[in-house]
């Protein structure tokens, strides 16, 4: 309030001094306004908080529900039909959880869960046993059960290969996801968290160290401790973990495991829940009955060891069900063949023709050769690969093992080169850009706006983490929507006065600096804070959730988001250009603009914005006379968000694996590659994250080769077979 009153004094006295000849008073009128505004509306953001957590659970619950179906339809090959696996209960060393019966199957496994006491369930089992996908059939039991209370916890699956639990706490990485991967506010997924209204499945302690006999000191181990330290009240935390048997078993042996949980094995699948599932996926169960027969004739041989899991059932299935022009491609007899002598030799086969078949789905032309697509998943599998045995960190963030975000696939090419490139890219088109005006103004002013691009591009293009924005809709049907409405309104007035009191001056007269003054600072000011508030402010809190994030789409929205900043910061200097400089002119400001925000030009706007509403006008002071306290952690950490940096990043990175500049070629449109990839069967999504059907193929694919043929060569049509 002191700063306040000082500013409008200072603003009086200048302007009576001045005399109106000098100081636009429409332009200070508005100015003063807006300043009063954002301080109604930093008083307002203080004491306004989201406590409904009941409802955002059950809004959270139909949004899970909808992913985790899609999902469990992939996973499954795009049927309905699993198996219904067994499982039995397997006791820990100690501080084991009650209620646990001896047996259990599929079909009844929210039954089970719901008797155990606490809620903490670890599902273990073989490669390919299916414990995702009995993960994922008890999260959609409790959340279309018809007896399901309003605002009960809500599951919620994760990758554990994200989690560093040397870093983070696991409280603060499961609101971290929710806001990432749901577009939860931090403070709504803040008080879900704390509430315990979130029931975290977590997929995959395996996959958090290269070793299979992961020891004390391991992640898993850590993770495992933080897992232990979750508690709700006087009782551990519900959760349910998903882990492979022999990991889990080392660590218990290392007296380390999931205290007070159950834990449950899933047993092979017998010969009998093969013959069901195979007759209830095939039309002709006559071709399998040689290989049930085999199968019945050596319950304990190679072909059953290697048919065992559903995942390998659901792939032979799958390749040996293939039709084309009402014909099949493959007969199931094929696995009888005497060159398939152990389970991996039948794993690798199966895995080889998944692939092949993925490519020719129906006989119909893939829009990818079969070369390509294991060229390039050969590619992706051999950097999760490279990041799980070396244990990659990248600026502080260690590189997950399984993950596949977009913007953040970098590293993949080194890591300065993408990032270089982001700088140099952001250079030459902003200076490109700038041309126009330089050649319609003055050429002094040329390398001084050149100087300002490179400290820009670099504010853009160094921190090595860009933070993806969005545009969101803007309700005012609900408190939070009001909330967001009268903040983003507050944060548009301040730039539209701020517009008109820097660029007006002497222009116009006072009639015309009236109505520009009120047009610019009002309408163009309100267009910014009503579309642009939650991005410009470094504050994701204010962003509303609309939905799930897809990983393609938040590069998309990120360069969307950009652009539409550009645009409307482009649309309110029109005017003055248009009077200054001729109406020329004014149309090329809005190229301009739209490019610098495209581009990632905003970030020093947002972290300016951040440090008067966000931190108050204190922090801003402090800011202002300690400029590396600023600047600092913005090079170090990337903190705040570069309209469109996220997915300049990708683009920069796309041109890093080019064929003629890396010996690891990607797709120009690796989004919609993996898109494809996904329908395909090949892979899965994972919150903001693609990852490998299975680990299985992942692995399979390091094991190959990476071939270099050229995209029309006809040799590129076969893939050589391990």
């Amino acid at each position: 309030m002191a700063l306040t009153v000082v500013t409008v004094g200072v603003a009086v006295t200048i302007a009576v001094r001045a005399g109106t000849g000098e100081v636009d008073p429409a332009g200070l009128a508005v100015g003063l306004v807006s300043l009063m505004l954002a301080i109604a509306g930093l008083h307002q953001a203080a004491f306004s908080q989201d406590t409904d957590t009941a409802g955002l659970a059950d809004r959270l619950a139909d949004l899970v529900r909808s992913r985790e179906e899609n999902e469990r339809q992939r996973l499954l090959g795009g049927s309905d039909r699993t198996i219904n696996v067994e499982f039995t209960f397997r006791p820990s060393p100690a501080h084991h959880g009650t209620g646990a019966a001896p047996r259990g199957t599929l079909e009844e496994v929210a039954t089970y869960y719901r008797a155990l006491r606490p809620g903490r369930l670890v599902i273990t089992g073989a490669p390919g046993a299916g414990k995702t996908v009995l993960a994922l059939h008890l999260i959609l039991l409790l959340l279309t059960d018809p007896d399901r209370a309003p605002g009960a916890p809500v599951p919620v699956r994760l990758s554990l290969s994200t989690f560093d639990p040397n870093r983070n706490k696991l409280d603060e990485w499961l609101a971290d996801h929710l806001t990432r991967t749901y577009r939860l506010r931090p403070s709504a997924a803040d008080a879900l968290v704390r509430a315990r209204l979130i029931l975290p499945v977590l997929d995959g302690l395996d996959e958090m160290d290269a070793s299979e006999t992961p020891g004390r000191g391991s992640r898993a181990a850590a993770a495992l401790e933080a897992m232990n330290r979750y508690v709700h009240g006087t009782t551990k935390g519900q959760l349910v973990l998903t882990c492979r048997s022999r990991p889990y078993a080392t660590l218990a042996g290392a007296d380390t495991w999931a205290e007070d949980a159950s834990r449950i094995e899933i047993a092979p699948v017998s010969l009998a829940a093969t013959k069901t599932f195979i007759t209830a996926r095939t039309r002709d169960l006559s071709r399998w009955e040689p290989v049930l027969n085999a199968l019945r004739a050596a319950p304990a041989g190679p072909l059953a060891r290697g048919l065992s899991t559903p995942w390998r059932l659901t792939v032979a299935v799958t390749v040996y069900n293939e039709r084309h022009d009402d014909s099949w491609v493959r007969d199931p007899v094929d696995l009888l063949k005497p060159t398939l002598r152990t389970p991996e030799q039948i794993r690798d086969h199966l895995l080889n023709l998944f692939i092949v078949a993925a490519s020719s789905a129906g006989g119909t032309t893939a829009p990818y050769t079969r070369l390509q697509v294991h060229t390039w998943l050969t590619v992706l599998a051999r950097y999760l690969h490279d990041n799980t045995t070396s244990a990659r960190a990248v600026a502080g963030r260690r590189l997950s093992g399984t993950d596949l975000v977009l913007h953040e696939l970098w590293p993949l090419t080194g890591h300065r080169r993408a990032r270089t490139v982001h700088v140099l890219l952001t250079l030459v088109v902003w200076a490109t850009a700038d041309l126009s005006a330089a050649l319609l103004d003055d050429w002094y002013v040329y390398p001084t706006n050149v100087t300002l691009m490179v400290v820009g591009s670099l504010l853009a293009g160094i921190p090595p983490w860009p933070v993806p924005s969005r545009l969101e809709r803007v309700t005012a049907k609900t408190p939070a929507g009001r909330h967001q409405l009268v903040n983003g309104l507050v944060g548009g007035l301040f730039w539209g006065g701020l517009i008109v009191v820097v660029d007006m001056g002497n222009v116009v007269g006072l009639v015309t600096g009236l109505v520009y003054g009120s047009v610019v600072g009002l309408a163009g000011g309100a267009m910014v804070g009503v579309g642009l508030a939650g991005v410009l402010s470094d504050a994701p809190e204010v962003r509303r959730s609309h939905g799930n994030a897809s990983p393609r789409g938040m590069v998309r929205d990120d360069l969307v988001t950009g652009f539409a900043t550009g645009l409307v910061v482009g649309l309110g200097f029109v005017p003055f250009y248009w009077f200054a400089l001729g109406p020329v002119l004014a149309p090329g400001a809005v190229l301009i603009y739209m490019l610098l925000f495209g581009l990632g030009g905003a970030r020093t706007l947002a972290l300016l914005y951040n440090r008067l509403f966000r931190c108050g006008f204190r922090g801003a002071l402090d800011a202002l006379f300690r400029p590396w306290r600023a600047f600092g952690p913005l090079f170090r950490t990337g903190a705040g968000p570069a309209l469109g940096a996220a997915g300049v990043r990708y683009t920069a990175f796309l041109l890093c694996t080019r064929r003629w500049w890396s010996s690891q070629p990607l797709p120009w449109r690796l989004g919609r590659f993996l898109d494809w990839c996904c329908d395909a069967g090949l892979t899965r999504t994972a919150g903001i994250a693609y990852q490998f059907r299975h680990r299985e193929l992942q692995d399979f694919l390091t094991r190959g080769p990476i071939h270099h043929a050229l995209p029309n060569d006809p040799a590129s049509a076969e893939i050589p077979r391990p």
